[in-house]
């Protein structure tokens, strides 16, 4: 807490300094990734929604007749173009900045969640799902920040949540958007279970590395009159160790008063529901030999009633059908995943990742004792350095008293895709 005082009052007193700026360095980057794919259940794919079709989440045999064949957003990475860049402000200090843009590859559209949500309102026609990208100017990241040697970093804007940061290193499959569930579920992949908070607005986050150790830690300011001055904030520590062949890391975080988006009643609406949530991971990784790699990781998140009672104009824009503030049992979610890679040259790696999701059933029955079993294999080669086309595939496989026993539910799911992957 004392490293972060002393940035935030590092960083204010630049704001009045006029030293010798060096010019500042902007780099434009960006990822574009596009699959052809199968989903064995599943309706349309969405031109809109970041990830284009929902290979993760149960099925409903009732609602979704057919499969689905197409061309799908971000295989292994979403698509984005960003700007980022600094300067040196002396004696190894740094000001430092990145606005990234998410972007649906196949349609040229900008990554819109929300509006995809709004567009199954009523009768759904894709299998969309909330996400943290909901059309915003910069719907991935936008932040400023102040680095110093000692001290570390201190950003200020849009940030990553912490087990965000964890899975995109310890995902045993690359973090991939359609072949890992982690990657694919912003409520698995760093949302604690709610998939907007992946990314926090409002947010200071400070990171710092001392050796091999990391630690770090973020507030999100609520920026509410309603309720006490914890309405719609977050808070969020992590720490690790990484030195040679071994790595671990832990992340805790908890949201007031989250917002959850789902297709609304009607046409045209989104439905939200408000709540409470807290989670935490933990994940290691193990190089066995110089191209062998094995990763494990345990996470734990439970959705609980909010502390305050919501009353919200509209969900990124989108008309809001009904608000429900939770008021059930707390639910809770486990996750166990592991896997590795092995590099059988420079330029071909092969990846393979078992993740097995389980929901507590809650003490009121709201939530049912359900499993979720991925399995996932990706293949990747790159041509070059910035270029690489990748085959991958998972299959899902529910249980339990809601999935298992239900006609309504498929008892699996299976994505196969192939698609390319260019990086400037």
């Amino acid at each position: 807490m004392k490293k972060m005082l002393s940035l935030a009052a590092m960083f204010a007193a630049l704001s009045y300094a006029s030293p010798a700026f060096a010019d500042t360095n902007v780099t434009v980057y960006g990822t574009l990734d596009a699959a052809a794919g199968y989903v064995n259940h599943q309706l349309s794919v969405d031109p809109q929604f970041p990830g284009s079709v929902n290979p993760v989440s149960p099925v409903s045999a009732k609602t979704v007749p057919s499969s689905v064949t197409g061309l799908f957003n971000g295989g292994i990475s979403p698509s984005r173009v960003g700007i980022k860049g600094g300067a040196d402000i002396g004696d190894g200090r740094k000001v430092f900045f990145t606005l990234e843009e998410g972007l649906n590859l196949p349609t040229a559209e900008a990554s819109n969640a929300a509006a995809a949500l709004a567009a199954n309102g009523g009768t759904v026609t894709t299998n969309s799902a909330n996400s943290s990208v909901n059309n915003q100017l910069f719907n991935r990241q936008a932040f400023v920040g102040v680095s110093d040697p000692q001290f570390g970093s201190l950003a200020i804007g849009r940030n990553y949540a912490p087990i965000y940061d964890i899975c995109g290193s310890y995902d045993p499959v690359q973090n991939s958007g359609l072949f890992s569930p982690i990657g694919f579920s912003g409520s698995y992949g760093g949302g604690g279970g709610v998939s907007e908070d992946v990314r926090v607005d409002n947010s200071l986050k400070y990171s710092n590395k001392v050796g091999s150790f990391n630690f770090g830690a973020l507030y999100k300011f609520g920026n509410s009159s309603v309720g006490d001055g914890a309405t719609k904030s977050a808070y969020a520590l992590n720490a690790g160790y990484e030195d040679g062949c071994f790595g671990i890391q832990v992340a805790y975080q908890a949201f007031q008063d989250a917002l959850k988006g789902d297709a609304g009643t009607s046409v045209n609406t989104v439905a939200v529901t408000n709540y409470n949530t807290s989670a935490w991971m933990a994940a290691a990784k193990y190089k066995v030999t110089s191209d062998a790699t094995l990763k494990i990781g345990y996470e734990r998140y439970t959705l609980g009633a909010p502390s305050d009672i919501l009353s919200v104009p509209n969900y990124y824009g989108q008309q809001i059908s009904g608000l429900t503030n939770f008021s059930s049992a707390d639910q809770t979610t486990h996750i166990v995943f592991g896997g590795g890679d092995y590099n059988f040259s420079p330029k071909f790696n092969l990846a393979a990742g078992i993740y097995d999701v389980r929901q507590e059933k809650s003490a009121d029955s709201k939530q049912l004792s359900n499993g979720l079993l991925f399995l996932s294999l990706l293949a990747d080669y790159h041509v070059t350095k910035s270029f690489d086309t990748y085959a991958g595939l998972m299959y899902a496989s529910y249980s339990g008293d809601k999935y298992g026993v239900s006609a309504n539910y498929y008892p699996s799911n299976t994505i196969t895709a192939v698609g390319v992957r260019y990086k400037f």
